[in-house]
């Protein structure tokens, strides 16, 4: 072939009219960026792993040697050297709360701490006393609170913990996990909770033996403090916002998935965008209130018409706003005292003893045993059936909450028969955390195209996955929680959610507790080790869940999630090559460049420090 086409060219100038010369082949225009002497981590179909990459006008021009991409680079060209370190496509974060975790940046915060009832009362107390300005009638909301790590284990908070506090404040403390929170006896009193008080379908007051009310209110009992709680000003809504998007560039995040998108936040994107400050790819998930409305055909009504009034689709290379995803929620979380997951079976309770952990110092061991308590369902599978058809046919995807087996069962039952019935192939629902599926359920994810949206930290042994789950569940579910690299052996496509503020912002230990399901060097010693014995995901497997298969489940694979020629020029570069660290430091990394659409929305000093090349060999 190569002296067929050689042959043909000196054919071709032979037959050249006289005194014409060919022209010699146009040089493409050069780079506007190009980063060298690196390990690009691709995401292509072959993981490839090049050493450059080119960029123009925000696009992916090329990635291969040193010297095939030093070749693009002109006298403006940016050079940047990379010195051997990674890059690879921005992180896509496929479930966050960027509202609520901005407002955590900025508000009176636990940070997840192991706390006493001193320590948790005096962190509060400070709070309080930081606000000596503050009427008796304004709630004062405290965020970060872990509760399944007060000390010492087994500890329980309630209204009359909150209730030692110096003020007349109403004060609300809100778990880590968003769907518990704790009220004080002046904040029951205004959000008119008392004994009598019943609990609302998809949620409960949480009451004592004698049937009074602790304080604590599980899910849609929430309600009743936003009700009378005013809403963030708008100024207040901007600044948590940018608090969050300063914090996902710094973190590597160029695209994400808004898991719990509400109408009057949207407005607020939709300011970013029209003022050029939007430095993320987002994506929303609008959340439909099943609660209050229970015809499908209204509820999918309201997201078409949120979805007409906010989607922006644009084929520039800046960022912008899709309104592509329904939130709908099937159930609670596993961990005790909550557990509001619905399960197959029930919650294992102490058949004897005091139902927490005992020290070593001759305690007998607690037997455990099947309770009563299943957790609740929140949406009936019929329901869920007929919503989601509905979304189906519009061309928008449900985003599904489902954390016990129970509750993933009737999700998947209710996407098998939309499916059935005739779904448009474009159609890619998301079931987000699974954190216990069935073993003959592994494989319905496959067949029925489900996305399973996982936070591997979860996988990590910690409070909220041994203190509040592990005897709860007994061992052979224990055995099966944070199943995703199961599902990802059984044909799933995998994607990775944050699921931030409910855990702290860190998606390298993240993606080491996915492949080793163990926690970083500073791991506390009752935690060490891995949680379970599932074999964990590779190395390439935990990256393409962030990048490339998190772009595919926002039917953004064409545009994003890998570095390839024509593709956005959203990457990362990281101080160390998850490809090739040791698996204890996994966890020990962090971004020193984020640049989206070409341009440089994060920078630790890489940027700055280059500058132009002086020739181009």
């Amino acid at each position: 072939m190569r002296t067929l086409s050689t042959f043909a060219l000196l054919a071709g100038c032979l037959i050249l009219p006289a005194g014409k010369v060919a022209a010699a082949p146009s040089r493409p225009a050069p780079a506007d960026t190009i980063l060298v002497n690196g390990a690009i981590f691709t995401a292509d179909a072959r993981n490839s792993v090049r050493q450059a990459i080119a960029i123009r006008d925000g696009r992916v021009v090329r990635v291969g040697s040193n010297r095939e991409i030093r070749a693009l680079a002109g006298r403006a060209t940016k050079v940047v050297d990379l010195r051997g370190r990674m890059a690879m496509p921005g992180l896509i974060d496929g479930h966050i709360h960027p509202f609520n975790g901005g407002r955590m940046l900025r508000s009176c915060n636990l940070e997840y701490s192991p706390l006493t009832e001193a320590q948790f009362l005096a962190r509060i107390q400070a709070c309080l006393d930081a606000e000596p300005q503050a009427s008796d009638d304004t709630i004062l909301n405290v965020v970060g609170w872990y509760r399944q790590y007060m000390q010492p284990a087994g500890t329980e908070a309630d209204r009359r913990t909150l209730d030692k506090l110096r003020t007349r404040r109403p004060i609300a403390v809100t778990n880590r996990d968003l769907h518990s929170v704790l009220l004080n006896s002046r904040a029951l009193e205004l959000v008119g909770i008392d004994d009598t008080t019943q609990s609302p379908a998809g949620g409960a007051i949480i009451r004592d033996q004698a049937g009074k009310a602790t304080g604590i209110l599980e899910d849609a009992a929430i309600g009743f403090l936003f009700k009378v709680m005013p809403p963030p000003a708008p100024e207040d809504d901007r600044r948590d916002l940018a608090a969050a998007f300063q914090a996902m560039g710094q973190a590597g995040v160029t695209t994400f998935l808004d898991a719990l998108a509400t109408r009057d936040k949207l407005p607020l994107y939709a300011e970013l965008l029209d003022s050029g400050k939007l430095t993320a790819r987002v994506h929303v998930a609008y959340l439909l209130d099943t609660r209050s409305e229970s015809d499908p055909a209204k509820l999918v009504a309201d997201a078409v018409a949120v979805r007409q009034a906010f989607d922006r689709p644009s084929e520039r290379t800046l960022p912008t706003i899709r309104v592509d995803h329904v939130k709908l929620v099937m159930d609670g979380v596993i961990q005790a005292p909550a557990q509001t997951a619905a399960l197959v079976e029930p919650y294992w309770v102490p058949q004897s003893g005091l139902g927490h952990d005992h020290d070593a110092a001759g305690h007998a061991a607690i037997t455990w045993g099947p309770g009563t308590n299943r957790g609740p369902i929140y949406m009936e599978t019929a329901k869920l059936r007929d919503i989601v058809a509905g979304l189906a046919q519009a061309g928008i995807d449900p985003h599904i909450h489902a954390i016990g087996d129970r509750a993933v069962k009737y999700t998947l039952d209710a996407l098998e028969q939309v499916r059935a019935a005739g779904a448009p192939a474009t159609f890619r629902p998301a079931i987000a955390h699974a954190e216990l599926v069935e073993p003959v359920d592994l494989p319905r994810f496959k067949s029925v195209g489900a996305i399973p949206v996982m936070s591997y930290q979860w996988s990590i042994p910690g409070p909220n996955s041994v203190t509040g789950a592990k005897n709860q569940l007994g061992p052979e579910r224990f055995e099966r929680m944070e199943p995703f690299d199961k599902l990802s052996g059984s044909g799933a496509r995998v994607v990775y959610g944050s699921d931030w503020p409910v855990d702290r912002m860190n998606y390298w230990l993240a993606l080491k507790g996915g492949i080793t399901r163990a926690g970083g060097r500073d791991t506390p010693a009752e935690f060490a080790g891995r949680l379970n014995r599932a074999p964990g995901l590779s190395r390439v497997q935990a990256l393409r869940s962030i990048t490339i298969d998190g772009a595919y489940a926002l039917h953004a694979e064409d545009r994003i999630g890998s570095l390839e020629p024509g593709k956005l020029a959203d990457l990362i570069v990281l101080e160390r090559n998850v490809l090739t660290v040791p698996e204890a430091t996994l966890a020990e990394n962090q971004v020193l460049l984020t640049m989206v659409g070409g341009s440089v929305v994060y920078d630790k000093g890489l940027w700055a420090k280059t500058g132009r090349p002086r020739s181009n060999n």
